[in-house]
């Protein structure tokens, strides 16, 4: 995993180092920060004993690669577009979390009329259908398990929402049992839960590393 994260951070080093940022390289360098974060964090949990808790973070990782193979879809298409579509979207799901609280963070109130401005600029280049699918969905306007399909990581998906979303809710009740009711059977299922889970969580991180680095024209080797 230190390999990996390694590899990351040295593609993030060669996107900072281009002054000023390259327009075309803002969205792959935010997905492959998160990418090389959550892989660092997914180790640290492991190592420290936090398994459930890193299942989370494993299943953040999955979606963060299904989005970039997604956004590089897109990309291909029309790059700019696709940028417009990530900002927009972020700027969307901002503003519904916003609304929420009734524009008050904390003790201070945001204006509602400078958010409420950009909305409508954003909405008057879509069609209404177009909009509703940007807020409710994000960049892509199609469900996770869509996009999934759509970059073929159906499977990782599976893995994700059948398997980690466990540690979301509250379905791990029996890891967190296991060390006193002493199961016959849990034994197995822990030998094979860490593997599995640091495996997904390499071959997700993998996935994005190699795509960014082909994507800068491979700068730096990716067998080191």
């Amino acid at each position: 995993m230190d390999s990996f994260v390694s590899l990351g951070e040295k593609l993030l080093h060669v996107m900072r180092a281009a002054q000023p940022p390259k327009e075309r390289n803002l969205i792959i360098y935010a997905l492959l920060r998160k990418t090389v974060k959550l892989l660092a964090a997914v180790k640290n949990l492991v190592l420290t004993g936090f398994e459930e808790e890193a299942q989370i973070l494993v299943r953040v990782l999955i979606e963060t690669r299904i989005n970039f193979d997604y956004f590089l879809i897109m990309a291909k298409k029309d790059l700019y577009n696709a940028m417009g579509r990530v900002f927009a979207a972020v700027y969307l799901d901002k503003m519904k979390a916003l609304e929420a609280t009734d524009f008050i963070l904390g003790k201070s109130y945001v204006d509602k009329s400078v958010w409420n401005k950009a909305k409508e600029e954003i909405k008057s280049r879509l069609p209404d259908s177009e909009f509703e699918k940007l807020k409710k969905y994000g960049f892509s306007g199609l469900p996770l398990e869509a996009r999934a399909s759509k970059t073929n990581n159906k499977q990782l998906y599976d893995l994700a929402y059948r398997l980690y979303s466990k540690n979301v809710h509250l379905t791990d009740i029996m890891e967190h049992l296991g060390s006193i009711l002493k199961l016959k059977s849990f034994p197995e299922f822990e030998q094979t839960r860490i593997p599995a889970l640091l495996q997904a969580a390499c071959n997700c991180s993998f996935a994005v590393i190699e795509n960014c680095n082909d994507w800068l024209g491979k700068p730096i080797s990716l067998s080191e």
